[in-house]
């Protein structure tokens, strides 16, 4: 434990220096083109320490943090010191947090914040770098974590995949060595079972020979028995092995639910139409293989229909047995409803079970599910098992899209026990409809659960990191195409035509000057290898053509104002040196 917190603390520490490597030097050098106070610095190097030790346990405060220590300097045009920061806080927002509805309200609220505050606070063209920095330095990276939290998410659902083909591979070979056990049991049966009668044969052929002593006769007597016996129960042994000879009574829906209620669960029993008569007998014959204790359903005969077969009877109350199993073991407290349905030709029975008090977190190894939806199918009926409030499509298809967390990419009523998978609050719901008269059987699915699972991890990583991908693309498209327009758009509005240029003279007034100039100048200047400029003159820099892609882009044309009059022109050529 130690040595794993250790490890956590010196991440962190390394991190932290990783990031305030661009505060040092725009707070403690002239290297960079946007400095920093001492105060300033100190103050960003306390906000990203305090991002970097709530990463792990608040990665959304440490997004926030981030955030808005980059919204803060992009406000004061220093959109570059903190822009790490913010991207790798983003980022692992994006990969430790398991849901990503906060994170989207908080990106949201962050470009909504840069497109409008920035550009109160500074200007239009301050606003347009806040927004793409955002979206750039904070939208991207969070989305490249959520593709990376996918593709952790995916590997897990493939190691899961694999464990449990290696328990299935695992259980075919117990049942294979269990068959062979049985045939080696039938094997002993008939090669013993075949020489114990022989020896009987001739123990007994001992027995009633003549002139041999009565106490040999006698004891060649106790032999054949003690051999006819022990064949017997070779035989009786062989017979349990092939058969199951429990004889248990089971317990009708009644009784079963009276038991659950007797145990302190919240349990009620609705029935619709009428099922057999009690025992299990029927109106015109015998049982019908009903238990002795009790049929399923106290009622009156099935009227207009046929009468459910004993493998259905059976069958029905194993659902309600495994319904009220799981409801008692996954949602301790819960209120259940038992309902079982009887029409014309099948018997529907239902088990729901509301939401529970408080979470359990145990594990469900699902077998009791899966024998329960082979004796279904047996039947000719089918099962469904889920969440509650997901649905269901047609009988036999689990309910879609478990969310991610604990038992994430478990499909309910899939190879594992029923789970109240998804949100708390939502309970859950095992069905099964019975045919009466056992129709056609259907196969049992080819595809498993955990490739289920495994398939729609595949596709969440696919669509996250398709949406990571589109997002980046798009962002710096928009970016690129509103910079070039920007771009055409001031080189058009800044040019001096050259012509008016070159009939300017010094000491024209400067009301007379601004007929000939654009509505807007190039740049603000100073600009490197320019000539001084006079004493306490304003210059203002104009283009030269409007072709901002042109290698004589750099060309401008300087005029200097003062006392209101032009008191020097300039041309500047694209080659200048600094």
């Amino acid at each position: 434990m130690a040595t794993g917190t250790g490890g956590k603390t010196l991440t962190a520490v390394l991190l932290w220096a990783s990031l305030a490597v661009p505060v040092l030097l725009a707070g403690f050098t002239s290297r960079t083109a946007h400095p920093l106070a001492w105060w300033g610095a100190f103050t960003c190097l306390a906000v990203i320490g305090a991002g970097v030790a709530l990463g792990r346990a608040r990665p959304l405060a440490a997004m926030l943090l981030g955030s808005g220590l980059w919204l803060v300097e992009a406000t004061r045009g220093n959109p570059f010191t903190v822009l790490a920061a913010m991207a790798v806080f983003a980022y692992l927002a994006g990969v430790r947090m398991d849901r990503a509805g906060q994170a989207v309200a908080a990106l949201g609220g962050l470009l909504v914040l840069a497109g409008t505050v920035t550009p109160l606070v500074s200007d239009a063209g301050a606003g347009f770098v806040a927004v793409s920095g955002a979206v750039l330095g904070a939208v991207v990276p969070w989305l490249a974590g959520r593709a990376r939290r996918q593709y952790l998410l995916l590997a897990r659902e493939g190691w899961e995949r694999a464990e449990e083909l290696e328990r299935a591979q695992r259980l075919i070979a117990e049942q294979a060595r269990a068959r062979e056990r049985t045939r080696i049991a039938g094997d002993m049966h008939d090669l013993l079972g075949h020489e114990l009668g022989l020896v009987a044969l001739r123990i007994g052929g001992l027995e009633v020979a003549p002139g041999l002593d009565e106490r040999y006769r006698l004891a060649a007597g106790e032999a054949r028995r003690a051999v006819t016996a022990a064949s017997e129960r070779l035989q009786e042994i062989v017979d349990m092995l092939h058969h199951d000879t429990g004889t248990a009574q089971e317990e009708g829906v009644p009784e079963l639910v009276e038991r659950a209620r007797a145990a302190g669960m919240r349990v009620e029993l609705r029935t619709v139409g009428e099922g057999p008569l009690p025992n299990g007998s029927r109106p015109d014959g015998p049982p019908s293989g009903g238990p002795p204790s009790g049929g399923p359903l106290s009622g009156g005969s099935l009227s207009g229909g046929s009468l459910p077969s004993a493998m259905a009877e059976r069958a029905l109350r194993r659902v309600v047995q495994e319904g009220l199993t799981n409801s008692a073991k996954h949602a301790p407290g819960a209120p259940v409803i038992v309902t079982v349905e009887h029409l014309a030709t099948e018997t529907v029975v239902t088990v729901t079970t509301g939401p529970a008090r408080r979470p359990q977190d145990r594990a469900s190894g699902g077998h009791g599910l899966e024998g329960l939806r082979e004796r279904v199918r047996l039947c000719g009926g089918s099962l469904r098992a889920g969440p509650k409030n997901e649905g269901f499509g047609r009988f036999g298809e689990p309910a879609r899209g478990a969310g991610l967390g604990r038992g994430a990419g478990r499909e309910p009523g899939e190879g594992a026990g029923i789970e109240p998978a998804g949100e708390p609050g939502e309970g859950f719901e095992l069905s099964a409809r019975l045919p009466h008269a056992p129709g056609q059987i259907a196969e049992p699915g080819p595809v498993s659960v955990s490739a289920t699972h495994l398939a729609r991890a595949r596709l969440r990583a696919r669509r996250t990191r398709v949406t990571a991908v589109v997002t980046a693309v798009t962002a710096v498209t928009v970016v690129t195409l509103v910079v070039v327009a920007f771009m055409i758009y001031d080189a058009a509005s800044s040019v001096l035509v050259p012509e008016d240029f070159q009939r300017l003279r010094p000491g024209q007034d400067q009301t007379a000057v601004a007929r000939v100039l654009p509505g807007r100048s190039r740049i603000d200047g100073p600009v490197p290898g320019e000539p001084a400029r006079p004493r306490g003159a304003d210059c203002r820099y104009y283009g030269t053509h409007a072709n901002p892609f042109d290698a004589s882009h750099r060309e401008l044309f300087r005029l200097c104002f003062a006392g209101g009059r032009l008191v020097s022109k300039d041309f500047l050529p694209a080659n200048r040196s600094p």
